[in-house]
């Protein structure tokens, strides 16, 4: 860009842009947003406020431990820690999973653990695991899970051995958002000595208040550590994680420091160095103005819609649940997903088609929120109004070998594509991959978009 622009012009394209990202109206869309209480108003003061903050160092910021700490208060308290619960606020659910992995192994060494290192996950584990064995150099040992998508504990302690540094469970998944047997697996992991991880970033805020809930968190005394996200039904902004451990002496393995350099020793308790207090600001406002009436009112609220919706599903003999939830999220099956999906967005819902991979079918993934209670009855009607009821027909990209794609064959094939129309055709021919297939198509796509 050659010349410097107006305030009043860059303005200008900024709400442009905007428009573009928020053409999903609220409550319609799924996976990537989290709608709920109206908390824009105090959210963005809290952003504007405390974004030039930095948490490359706390004492010259005190704002970032303030925050902090009472984040991880409430964190600890809604989930049955005691007092010598500690942790770190993060960006999001794969900063903390990363931390939790990197804390575990980093143990394991000081314990005289040496060579290559393993964790072992059940195959509903979400994806951020994988790419924290990927950073860390682990190993992953994924197992079966039973026919309600529930990690199998057996089968775990088959695949542990003297190389496991980290056992995991999830709370609930978020593909079928079903809760593994945390205290089952979590024997198992205190009877061979291994650090027991509880993936509770989609649930850690919503299923402490809901009545009947299966065990999950603290309560459970073979859990060492725990994600949580904020930013989900938490309903703080993007970019605000918990991650939690049982006690200090475990959280210390986490933390990286270094002076050898010739620059100011450095500290950090997670990840990134630098980072605006922005996000961290608004979390902790978020949840200050909530508190716990407000956060067990929010889960009755997205509770009650997911109820309604699953009754209505169940009536319909036009798609089908894929499992019984034990939170408010959940996937669905129809004859033809893909032309589903497409159908769904033409009347405004964003929905996303997930691959089928072992016993689970390509779906439709729904995370339902508060904003959704008085959106059920119209959601309702166009899940089952938009169903197929034949199956696909063969792809048109059938002779296309995706599997040996790279960025610009990636680029000629969307060129001759309509996405918005050919959406279906496309996410059909993904499913028709092995999974490594998919991963090279998808990474070579995003290559393509970040040119």
């Amino acid at each position: 860009m050659e010349h410097a622009r107006t305030v009043e012009e860059v303005l200008s394209e900024l709400h442009d842009i905007a428009a573009g990202d928020g053409a999903w109206g609220f409550g319609r869309a799924f996976t990537y947003v989290f709608d709920g209480p109206d908390l824009e108003p105090l959210t963005s003061e809290a952003m504007r406020l405390f974004a030039g903050s930095n948490g490359l160092d706390p004492t010259a910021f005190p704002s970032f431990l303030k925050f902090e700490n009472d984040l991880v208060a409430f964190g600890r308290s809604i989930l049955h820690g005691d007092d010598q619960v500690v942790g770190s606020v993060t960006s999001g659910g794969t900063e903390s999973i990363l931390l939790a992995a990197k804390a575990a192994r980093d143990t394991a060494r000081g314990l005289g653990l040496s060579g290559k290192v393993n964790m072992v996950v059940p195959v509903t584990a979400h994806a951020a695991f994988h790419k924290a064995a990927a950073y860390l150099d682990i190993e992953m040992r994924t197992t079966a899970v039973d026919g309600d998508f529930r990690a199998i504990p057996e089968a775990m302690k088959e695949a542990i051995d003297e190389h496991t540094t980290l056992v995991v469970a999830s709370a609930p998944s978020y593909t079928h958002g079903v809760v593994d047997p945390v205290a089952a697996v979590g024997r198992i992991a205190k009877q061979t000595g291994r650090w027991f991880h509880v993936d509770a970033c989609v649930g850690g805020m919503v299923l402490p208040f809901l009545d009947g809930a299966p065990e999950f968190d603290f309560a459970v005394d073979t859990v060492d550590s725990m994600s949580v996200d904020l930013h989900k039904y938490g309903y703080t902004p993007k970019g605000a994680s918990l991650v939690l451990y049982r006690s200090s002496d475990r959280r210390s393995h986490q933390f990286f420091a270094t002076a050898a350099w010739t620059g100011y020793p450095v500290s950090n308790a997670t990840v990134q160095s630098t980072k605006s207090g922005a996000p961290l600001a608004a979390a902790w406002a978020a949840v200050q103005h909530l508190g716990v009436a407000g956060y067990r009112r929010l889960a009755a609220d997205s509770w009650q819609a997911t109820a309604d919706l699953l009754a209505a599903i169940r009536a319909s003999d036009r798609i089908d649940l894929v499992a019984k939830p034990d939170a408010p999220l959940f996937a669905v099956t129809s004859a033809d997903v893909f032309t589903h999906s497409a159908r769904m967005r033409e009347r405004g819902w964003m929905v996303g088609v997930t691959p089928s991979f072992g016993h689970s079918p390509a779906h439709l993934h729904f995370t339902i929120t508060a904003a959704h209670l008085p959106l059920v009855s119209e959601l309702a009607a166009d899940l089952i109004a938009t169903a197929p009821q034949e199956p696909p027909g063969p792809s048109p990209l059938a002779g296309v070998d995706l599997s040996a794609i790279d960025p610009g064959m990636i680029g000629t094939l969307l060129d001759s594509l309509d996405l918005d129309k050919d959406r279906a055709i496309v996410d059909a021919a993904i499913d028709s991959l092995e999974p490594a297939g998919r991963a090279k198509v998808i990474s070579a796509f995003l290559q393509y978009l970040y040119r």
